[in-house]
């Protein structure tokens, strides 16, 4: 129930009463530091439309906002990773990026966000979760453009234009920034920055990704901190494809000041293979905890969607309705600070019904 909105309406109305002022928003010590009891999940571009949150007037919006949030709450959910820049784009108001195409078929390349959008439907969405005291943590993706073309991770230019979308929605009460784990993942090639139509290939070593990425990583760590949000991001389960595509896992789970915690898409069961007899899940996320020596928070990032579905070479997701239960309990075991699983819009599938009530 939303009953949070009302409280702080008569808390705003004594501050005004008092002070004739509004309350200026402050944070905490604990703003900074990622939380140990994370029950998350990603809300992705793709789920706008399945939600009913894209092409909708305000009202609707809202409307379809306190729906998920209210179907979240019944998991106990405590954190959406919004995905709130998947093709260096905005679903903000934003006076540099464009609108999201997921989000309104009016967005335009020539355009901002902030001339496309009737509302703001970042500020829409962190509004309705304050109702259910559910954080928002600002997903992005910092160098994808198209699904084919990705801006040039060595240059300057294009890292200073992934802060400048975390400025902007640092403005925001949000508890953090997310990144998932496209880095150097372009199909068809690089651009030099946003403006250009050029493709090129990156014929470059995997050490050389890992250090331009690096750069990036490193410094919206420090912008992040000095905003107080935290900073995390959701690497493949893969660790060699990792290292091999820019995400140095390696050193973002051995040295500081990188990320606040990490997030390994562990996208298996323990009944992996064809005879459904290698426990991958188990042993990537052992891998990944054995890395650890740096002591920042981890969490399991879990497959929802493959919930109740039959998978080539994994079919543990249909043998077993206690996948969920079990890998919760294994990261737990291990002192892993929580969980987020992907992805919203399968929070309603019936083939995911029954592992979803052992949440």
């Amino acid at each position: 129930m939303r009953i949070k909105k009302r409280v702080y309406s008569i808390v705003l109305a004594l501050c005004l009463f008092v002070s004739g002022t509004l309350p200026v928003a402050t944070y905490s010590v604990e703003a900074a530091s990622a939380r140990s009891d994370m029950r998350g999940i990603w809300l992705s571009y793709n789920d706008y439309a399945s939600l009913g949150m894209a092409n909708v007037d305000e009202s609707t919006y809202i409307k379809k906002v306190d729906s998920f949030l209210d179907k979240a709450s019944e998991y106990d959910i405590n954190a959406v990773f919004l995905h709130v820049r998947a093709f260096d784009d905005a679903i903000w108001k934003s006076k540099t990026f464009p609108a999201s195409a997921y989000m309104t078929s009016k967005a335009s390349r020539s355009k901002t966000a902030a001339d496309t959008y009737d509302y703001d439907p970042l500020a829409d969405f962190i509004e309705v979760a304050s109702d259910y005291d559910i954080e928002v943590h600002a997903w992005m993706n910092p160098y994808r453009i198209t699904t084919t073309m990705f801006l040039d991770p060595a240059k300057s230019a294009n890292q200073s234009r992934v802060k400048k979308a975390i400025k902007e929605l640092a403005k925001y009460d949000i508890a953090g920034i997310h990144f998932d784990d496209y880095f150097y993942h372009s199909q068809g090639g690089y651009v030099k920055n946003y403006k250009s139509t050029k493709l090129y290939a990156r014929d470059i070593t995997p050490e050389k990704k890992r250090k331009n990425v690096d750069k990036l990583v490193k410094s919206v760590y420090k912008l992040c901190h000095k905003k107080k949000l935290v900073f995390g991001i959701s690497p493949q389960g893969n660790y060699d494809n990792d290292m091999n595509s820019g995400a140095d896992v390696q050193t973002w789970l051995t040295k500081t000041g990188y990320v606040d915690y990490l997030v390994p898409q562990i996208y298996w069961t323990d009944q992996y293979g064809a005879d459904s007899n290698i426990t991958m899940f188990s042993d990537r996320l052992n891998q990944f905890n054995a890395l650890r020596t740096n002591n920042i928070q981890m969490y399991a990032g879990l497959a929802l969607y493959r919930c109740g579905f039959d998978f080539s070479y994994d079919h543990g997701w249909i043998k077993s309705k206690k996948n969920m239960k079990t890998q919760i309990a294994k990261a737990k075991k291990l002192g892993w600070g929580g969980f987020i699983m992907f992805s919203a819009a399968n929070l309603y599938n019936s083939e995911s019904a029954k592992e979803r009530s052992y949440l």
